[in-house]
């Protein structure tokens, strides 16, 4: 069966593809690589919310957690994330843009040189980006150079989906390859994951199934198939069709097709048992992200943290219904986040996640932990639990591991968040312009 929008003014820009394989995401990076750094100064991509002191702040704060674990003892679950202070500890940052939010986090942790459990002057705070344009406004701006002379900070063009090692401009050295760094890899990824490609699955009264995409434009012609444009003007087709959990096992995924499998079919068991009306599940995968982050957690050596805010849903029973996926348009587009899958994906290999539990909200912030050991072990031991409904369980045994970057997630993230701030920044500016004073505001 076909969906979508069946305007007789369309012109087909693509026959019926793998989601991920589509059109849409040769569209994205036109854009941003055509718009550059204008993207964010001129407003076209919404960004206050992830760029601003506060959520700098809280990352920090999560990330001094996370040290404040892994150097407390020498057993247990992160006993290979130990950091050695005489190594550096690089801090990645995927989609950097105009690099605001890269400024602000740095300040923040070397703001706290105090209480860090580990040496400042030894992280590195790396900004990456797949345009050519924004690297070159880094290279140029003065408040960023004043970090690059302490050491501070690294700069490299990196598609995080597709390439395997980040060469560092200032210093020439090379992340990946086959030699792991000495410490794990940290991980920054804010309003990113929605803009990697997507796949689409349906589970329609217990079979599995995959959604097609036929991109296409409402405009009369069109002569630029990578005109950002078209955006503005999708007119996109829907074709779904059984599957089964094998769907990765083609090799592009290697070990981790085993792991992407178990996913799928814990979707398919799930909401077989659990759908009493017939009603389906309609779900985003993100497998961009999910490929990035393996790649990431190669150059790390199978370690890794990962903390990550964007418009998603980390709670299952949001996928209910059949319906074609939502794209977004602001400019560019995107989609909704699955950060549920991205944490089946971290407890299926070993690690664990810990979401904002907040149903509404403009920045749902996870964080993702990755404490090394063999993948293809873990499979092994957690097939089970995670056929059955275990992965809340096991989530929750393994953090315990972690209990300052639990409490820090919670006060930073939940109790009062960036989401939070976001919201209260706006109703504050909602009562100056209507002219309350200032006495009256809170």
């Amino acid at each position: 069966m076909i969906s979508g929008n069946k305007e007789k003014k369309r012109v087909q820009l693509e026959g019926f593809t793998k989601c991920s394989e589509s059109l849409l995401w040769k569209l994205m990076m036109s854009f941003y690589d055509r718009k550059g750094v204008d993207s964010w100064s001129q407003g076209i991509v919404p960004h206050f919310i992830t760029c601003n002191a506060f959520i700098g702040k809280v990352y920090a704060r999560v990330l001094k957690g996370w040290m404040e674990d892994v150097q407390r003892t020498t057993s247990g679950l992160h006993s290979g994330m130990k950091l050695d202070p005489k190594k550096p500890l690089y801090i990645i940052e995927l989609g950097t843009g105009a690099g605001k939010f890269s400024f602000l986090m740095l300040k923040a942790l070397w703001e706290m040189t105090d209480v860090l459990p580990f040496p400042v002057e030894k992280i590195v705070y790396v900004m990456t980006d797949f345009t050519e344009s924004n690297f070159n406004f880094w290279k140029t701006h003065p408040v960023l150079h004043e970090w690059v002379k302490k050491g501070a900070l690294e700069f490299a063009i990196f598609d995080a989906v597709n390439d395997d090692v980040i060469k560092l401009h200032n210093s020439g050295k090379v992340l990946g390859g086959g030699d792991p760094t000495d410490n794990p890899i940290c991980v920054v990824a804010n309003y990113l994951f929605d803009t990697l490609c997507h796949d689409i699955f349906q589970v329609d009264k217990g079979v599995l199934k995959e959604g097609l995409i036929s991109v296409g434009s409402s405009r009369e012609k069109e002569d630029d198939i990578l005109d950002p444009d078209i955006i503005k003007n999708f007119s996109n087709l829907y074709q779904y069709n059984e599957i089964d959990r094998d769907y990765y096992m083609d090799g592009q995924d290697g070990d981790d097709g085993e792991h992407l499998g178990m996913i799928l079919e814990w979707y398919r068991d799930f909401f077989e048992k659990n759908d009493p009306d017939d009603a389906g599940a309609s779900i985003l995968f993100p497998i961009g992200a999910m490929r990035a982050l393996r790649r990431l957690s190669n150059m790390g050596g199978g370690r890794m943290v990962v903390i990550s805010g964007d418009k998603g849903n980390n709670n299952v029973q949001q996928f209910r219904g059949l319906l074609d996926p939502h794209i977004a348009v602001h400019g560019s587009f995107s989609l909704m986040v699955n950060y549920h899958a991205i944490g089946a994906y971290f407890t299926s290999r070993g690690g664990f996640a810990l979401h904002n539990p907040q149903e509404e909200a403009s920045l749902k912030v996870s964080c993702f932990v990755l404490p090394g050991g063999d993948a293809k072990e873990s499979v092994k031991v957690q097939d089970r639990d995670l056929m059955g409904e275990g992965l809340e369980r096991i989530d929750r045994e393994r953090e315990r591991a972690f209990p300052n970057l639990k409490h820090a997630f919670k006060d930073w993230a939940e109790n009062f968040g960036p989401n939070d701030f976001f919201i209260m920044q706006k109703s504050e500016y909602k009562k100056r312009s209507e002219g309350d004073d200032d006495e009256n505001v809170f």
